[in-house]
C-alpha cells in the first residue's frame, strides 16, 4: 500500500514537464485556466457563476459545466430550471455541474429534488453532468435507477469516494469517469479501470491548478506504477473521450 500522504507532501512543482499534456477534469476557475493545462472543465456552482464559466470556455480546450451544487441548494432562484435549459439550448457544448447529494449538509429532501431535475435536464438535452456526492451513493444510485430509461450519456464522478463495489455496479450500469485529487485513496484508484480516470485539481486560481493537477499525476503514477508520462498520456485520451459528447473527437 502506498503512502498517499508521504506521496502527497514529497510532490512539488519541480516535477512539472512543459511537453506533458495535463488535463485538469475538474475546477472552478471564473477566469482562464492555468495557460500549461492542455484541456479543463470548469465547473459553476452557483447560478451567479453560470454566465463566468460560460464566458470562459472555448469549445476546444475549455469547457464549462453549470448546476446547482448541494452546498448551495438555498440559492437557487424561483425559475432556475428555466435558465438552465435557456443557458444550455444557447451554449451546445455546456454540460451540467457541480451538481448532487452531499449526506453531511442540510436540506436533503431538496438536495434531492433538485439533483433530480438536473439529471433530467441533462437527459432531455443529451449534456454529460458532472456529480458531487458525498455518504450518498445510495440515493444517487437509486435516482440514476429510476430514470434508466432516459440518462444523461456520461458521468464524472468528481473526486470519487465509493467502494469497489459501487465503481463495479456503475461501470456496468451508466457511462461513468472517475475524477480523482490530490487526496485520493490509492486502493480506489487501483479498483478503477485505467480508462475511466481523470485528474482534477478542483482549484479556483491558476497557480494552484497546476500545481495541483502535476502532483495528483504523480500521486496517480505511484499509486499505479505507471510514470507521469503515462498517466498524462491516458487521462488526456479519457478526456477526449469524455467531452466527446459536446464535441466530437477529431
Amino acid at each position: 500500500m502506498h503512502n498517499c500522504k508521504k506521496i502527497i507532501a514529497d510532490a512539488n512543482f519541480s516535477a512539472y514537464d512543459s511537453n506533458m499534456k495535463y488535463i485538469d477534469a475538474h475546477c472552478h476557475m471564473i477566469t482562464a485556466p492555468n495557460a500549461e493545462i492542455a484541456c479543463a472543465v470548469c465547473d459553476a456552482t452557483c447560478e451567479s457563476d453560470w454566465d463566468k464559466v460560460i464566458e470562459i470556455a472555448n469549445s476546444e480546450t475549455i469547457f464549462a459545466c453549470i448546476g446547482v451544487h448541494p452546498w448551495y441548494i438555498d440559492s437557487i432562484t424561483p425559475c432556475w430550471e428555466s435558465r438552465m435549459r435557456k443557458k444550455l439550448a444557447e451554449n451546445p457544448s455546456v454540460m451540467i455541474g457541480e451538481i448532487g447529494i452531499d449526506k453531511y449538509k442540510p436540506n436533503i429532501d431538496l438536495q434531492i429534488r433538485v439533483f433530480t431535475e438536473q439529471i433530467e435536464i441533462a437527459a432531455e438535452l443529451n449534456r454529460p453532468v458532472h456529480i458531487h456526492c458525498v455518504g450518498a451513493w445510495d440515493k444517487v444510485l437509486h435516482i440514476l435507477k429510476s430514470h434508466s430509461a432516459n440518462l444523461p450519456p456520461m458521468i464524472l464522478a468528481h473526486r470519487f469516494d465509493g467502494n469497489r463495489q459501487i465503481i463495479d455496479q456503475i461501470c456496468h450500469d451508466y457511462n461513468v469517469y472517475f475524477s480523482y485529487s490530490l487526496d485520493c485513496e490509492a486502493e480506489r484508484v487501483r479498483n478503477t479501470p485505467v480508462d475511466r480516470i481523470l485528474v482534477e485539481s478542483d482549484a479556483f486560481d491558476a497557480d494552484t491548478q497546476i500545481s495541483r493537477i502535476v502532483a495528483t499525476t504523480g500521486n496517480v503514477a505511484n499509486i499505479l506504477n505507471l510514470t507521469p508520462d503515462e498517466v498524462t498520456k491516458q487521462t488526456y485520451e479519457n478526456f477526449q473521450r469524455m467531452i466527446s459528447y459536446v464535441r466530437p473527437i477529431e
